[in-house]
């Protein structure tokens, strides 16, 4: 008999570890069904987590539609002056908060004093500034997460989120990251702080790393690098979309010996370790075969100590500015900088250089079997208009595995054949995108299972 009870009470006990643990993962927001998953999959993944746990409200204010308008609506302003799009993060549970910085975590990447242990230490400060000061206005809590377009491992979408000093606008489509930037980090007080028993100093490696990259330069270099023009703020900064100048100022970096391209690329790191590695490897190797055709310039004084003291990096896709402004709420002078791409901001919406165009949901009546499939699948579709039709094939990493077969199809029902009698079985993305015979773009994205 004691046995037995032994043998229950050692069941119950292990019901009751399991139960208190499936509790505390669920309440501290881990999301286990993530964890396993890699890249865009694994953002999307977790951006779905945190969409199941918002109210209908909540979701209302974040989901919202994927254009230039919404895109560009982000500022240096604290909230209070400048709304941004989205949810707030002081209006968000501890659950719903832990799934927000899940997102931002795993995009902005886990590099020491950048990305997203950057983002941590702006919160402390604008909640530093509030406890000193800056009252309401300022916190931790004044920053906010939209969704613009839905999120996918197909289709164009943002990921957007910033408040005071901080904007995050991640674009992605087709399955990969189309653009990072605009890509704003700013910080008041800009000396070491103290909050919550940690000093923390942001932006710190950014200004260290800029003030080397000038004082490399030779007096002569340093003549040619110096712009005549007095900066009081960076100059393509919210509501400055696209506004590149045309002429390049300052000193061509193939005038740079090897040690001092070197310094360069250390100060272009700093902006692009924002990211997660493999996307950070590829914006760097993408600046770094462009260098030679990039200048940098800079205004007043070399150290970036004193307002005014302004430093630029401007290639052929690379844009960086630091600007030194006055202190806004404590004394101090703080940084102002922005990190922009010639060619992919918004995911290149936008660009006046390049044809852009929303795509929008296809609305028709369209299906795919046999699904699961085992060979061939059949699409069936009717069009109200004549369209040039594409079907291509991704995997659940985001990856394309079938080539785009392209069709003229005129208005009317349709029947066309979805080959994948090549493809492991697996579970798959099948993408359908129209150009509409009026000039308007539509897509459709359907789920495969391959047998």
């Amino acid at each position: 008999m004691k046995l037995k009870l032994l043998l229950w009470g050692g069941l119950i006990v292990c019901i009751l570890a399991a139960f208190t643990i499936q509790k505390t993962l669920k309440t501290t927001g881990t999301c286990l069904a993530c964890e396993s998953l890699n890249g865009l999959e694994k953002v999307v993944c977790l951006v779905e987590d945190f969409k199941s746990s918002l109210t209908s409200t909540q979701l209302s204010a974040a989901q919202l539609n994927y254009n230039l308008t919404n895109a560009a609506k982000w500022s240096n302003l604290p909230v209070t002056f400048v709304p941004r799009l989205g949810v707030r993060f002081g209006d968000l549970n501890a659950d719903q908060l832990v799934k927000a910085k899940a997102i931002l975590q795993e995009v902005l990447g886990k590099k020491a004093n950048e990305g997203y242990d950057e983002a941590q230490q702006l919160w402390l400060a604008d909640q530093y500034l509030s406890q000193n000061g800056g009252g309401t206005t300022y916190g931790s809590g004044q920053y906010y997460m939209a969704f613009l377009g839905t999120p996918s491992t197909t289709g164009a979408w943002e990921l957007q989120s910033g408040g005071h000093h901080l904007a995050v606008a991640n674009t992605y489509g087709n399955g990969a990251l189309t653009g990072a930037t605009p890509s704003f980090r700013a910080v008041e007080p800009f000396a070491a702080f103290s909050i919550n028993g940690g000093t923390y100093q942001p932006i710190l490696q950014e200004r260290d790393s800029l003030a080397a990259m000038l004082a490399a330069l030779t007096t002569a270099q340093q003549a040619s690098a110096k712009l005549g023009t007095t900066f009081n703020d960076i100059v393509l900064g919210p509501n400055k979309d696209w506004q590149f100048p045309t002429t390049k100022s300052g000193i061509k970096c193939s005038n740079l010996n090897a040690s001092q391209k070197q310094k360069v690329l250390g100060a272009i790191r700093t902006y692009v370790n924002d990211l997660d590695s493999v996307n950070a490897a590829a914006y760097m190797a993408l600046y770094t075969a462009q260098l030679d055709d990039t200048y940098i310039s800079y205004a007043n004084n070399i150290g970036l100590t004193q307002t005014k003291d302004y430093v630029r990096i401007d290639g052929p896709r690379v844009w960086i500015e630091y600007s030194t402004q006055g202190g806004i709420v404590l004394s101090a002078p703080h940084p102002h900088s922005v990190w922009r791409d010639h060619q992919s901001d918004y995911g290149g919406l936008g660009n006046p250089n390049v044809a852009v165009q929303n795509v929008v949901e296809f609305d028709g009546k369209l299906q795919l079997f046999p699904n699961p499939c085992a060979e061939i699948a059949q699409l069936q579709l009717e069009l109200t208009q004549a369209a040039v039709l594409g079907i291509s094939v991704y995997n659940m990493q985001g990856q394309q595995v079938l080539g785009e077969q392209r069709y003229n199809i005129t208005e009317g029902n349709h029947t066309l054949p979805v080959r994948v009698q090549d493809l492991p079985a697996a579970n798959y993305q099948c993408v359908i995108t129209f150009k509409n015979s009026d000039g308007s773009l539509s897509r459709a994205t359907r789920l495969l299972r391959k047998i």
